[in-house]
């Protein structure tokens, strides 16, 4: 997941938030699709502009694991975000704590020692029981060795038998596209899992172009990405598609659409952040479209502006209301369970009314 830099404010826990959306520790495999989102600690009380009945999930982004299989930075959960717990109880919805485990050196370190994932696994037991149920963030792109491996599966059977015990608790995952760390069997122990749908074109990627695509050549695109999950066993009903509220502004060879890059994007937000929650994050993609001019890519859909500055040309990507269209249709059509807004509070609630709207209506057209 995209992670950066911020604050948060807020102060002794609720107790565990009862949903009547989860039924024994288990999610509603009813019909019909779902809007979750991540809600970045970074972000602070922006949750407070969204109804938050709108979402089926909130997932608190995150409590990083550490070598030892200790979480010592928890960002405040749960105590600090204890206006955030009840305001989603008064609402019937989940709010989920993300462990996360980022890089090699970390899952290295972790899996391929016993007491250490013992721990990990204990910290996580708590942690659900608590909150109802838990996320893991595991982001390894690299190949890893057979034992921290099997060190991993052995890990998540012995998490999910624990997670089982009654009362039951929900277990939810991330799995980035370009990951080879699950098989088909470490799928089927997750109720759900969120597949990666950003980054068809990167940060650091040799072209620019569209962040999001419901088809391309690369893994991220979301019917390839959903398809390759189906054939591994997961149904539709237990895939979600991960939703970037952000776009990237690449330096550029040329205005063509789709030019070679001269370096790293930035990251733009959807719509306008307040300084106070992202200092060092001032672009946004709204206001850039409407300086330079917004155009429209025939392939993907996505929207773009081009300009030239005294370094050379400029291209920003990102997503919009018609661009989203077309993936959240196939998303109906398909009856995958629906999408995680990534990160709350960076759309100032526009991609989610559409989200809405499309959900509701029957097309995002």
């Amino acid at each position: 997941m995209l992670l950066l830099a911020a604050c948060a404010t807020t102060p002794p826990p609720p107790g565990p938030v009862a949903t009547a959306r989860d039924v024994g520790g288990q999610l509603d495999d009813g019909s019909g699709q779902e809007a979750w989102a991540y809600c970045a600690y970074w972000m602070g009380d922006t949750w407070r502009v969204y109804d938050l009945g709108a979402f089926r999930r909130l997932l608190f982004f995150d409590l990083v694991a550490g070598a030892d299989g200790s979480i010592a930075d928890r960002h405040g959960w749960p105590e600090r975000w204890e206006a955030l717990r009840n305001r989603a109880a008064e609402a019937r919805v989940p709010v989920e704590p993300v462990v996360s485990v980022l890089g090699k050196p970390a899952f290295t370190a972790l899996f391929s020692n016993a007491a250490a994932r013992a721990r990990l696994a204990s910290e996580i037991v708590s942690l659900a029981r608590d909150a109802g149920g838990v996320h893991l963030d595991v982001e390894v792109f690299e190949s890893v060795g057979r034992a921290e491996l099997d060190g991993f599966r052995a890990f998540l059977v012995e998490l999910r038998a624990a997670l089982d015990r009654a009362p039951r608790k929900v277990l939810t995952a991330f799995v980035p596209t370009a990951s080879g760390i699950y098989s088909a069997k470490d799928l089927a122990l997750f109720d759900a899992v969120i597949v990666q749908g950003y980054d068809v074109h990167w940060r650091d990627a040799p072209n620019a172009g569209a962040v999001a695509a419901l088809d391309a050549k690369s893994p991220a695109a979301w019917r390839p990405a959903g398809e390759a999950l189906v054939r591994q066993g997961v149904s539709p009903r237990r895939i979600v598609f991960s939703t970037p509220l952000y776009g990237y502004e690449w330096p550029t060879v040329s205005g063509e659409a789709g030019a070679a890059t001269r370096g790293s994007a930035a990251i733009l937000t959807y719509a306008p952040v307040p300084a106070t929650l992202l200092p060092d994050l001032r672009l946004d993609a709204l206001s850039r479209a409407a300086q330079f001019g917004l155009r429209r890519d025939t392939g993907s859909g996505a929207p773009w502006y081009a300009f030239r500055d005294e370094q050379g040309w400029r291209q920003g990507w990102f997503d919009d209301p018609a661009s989203l269209a077309p993936r959240l249709d196939f998303v109906r059509a398909a009856n995958y369970r629906g999408v995680a807004l990534f990160v709350l509070g960076y759309d100032g609630g526009a991609l989610l009314e559409a989200i809405g709207a499309a959900f509701r209506g029957g097309s995002g057209r």
